[in-house]
């Protein structure tokens, strides 16, 4: 029946020279969409996220703040030995009392000074002056000269050119 009604005329391979009015427009309607759309970044998993397949950065704590211990003693430079030697020596029988292998360091302060040379001359005279006196009475207490250690180190932060007394 199809046959009869122009099957014939559907299924022929002659097609018309011209394309039809809708035709040209679907055309120019997918290439006014599609051209904008071909120059896109393709949507993958870092559209949504940019850090998506990068290895990951770990997150590093800023240290914490150093835990200043405060010295056993501090003498000021130029302080008479009468006015120290009686605390320095209760303290050292206080620590050793408590703590036998205690380790005492005993570290003369300068104010830091402008050049090298003057930093070096000013410790050295401190720990000739008041640092191994310091250390003297601490060995006289009691303390075994092993476990006493000098230093000399200059520090911005101080007024005063001072020996300090620390324990560990």
């Amino acid at each position: 029946m199809l046959y009869r009604y122009g099957m014939r005329a559907l299924c022929s391979p002659v097609r018309s020279a011209s394309p039809s009015a809708p035709m040209v427009a679907l055309g120019i309607g997918l290439a006014l969409i599609c051209g904008p759309l071909a120059g896109c970044k393709p949507l993958d998993q870092r559209t949504f996220n940019p850090a998506a397949g990068k290895p990951p950065k770990p997150y590093i704590p800023p240290a914490p703040p150093a835990h200043v211990t405060p010295p056993l003693v501090e003498i000021i430079a130029g302080t008479t030995p009468d006015t120290w030697q009686a605390a320095v020596t209760k303290a050292t029988r206080a620590a050793l009392a408590r703590k036998p292998s205690v380790l005492f360091t005993v570290t003369a302060v300068v104010r830091a000074q402008g050049d090298a040379l003057a930093q070096g001359a000013a410790m050295a005279h401190l720990v000739d002056t008041d640092a191994q006196a310091v250390a003297a009475t601490i060995i006289a207490a009691g303390a075994p000269a092993a476990q006493v250690q000098m230093t000399a180190m200059p520090d911005p932060g101080v007024q005063h050119d001072v020996t300090r007394v620390y324990i560990r």
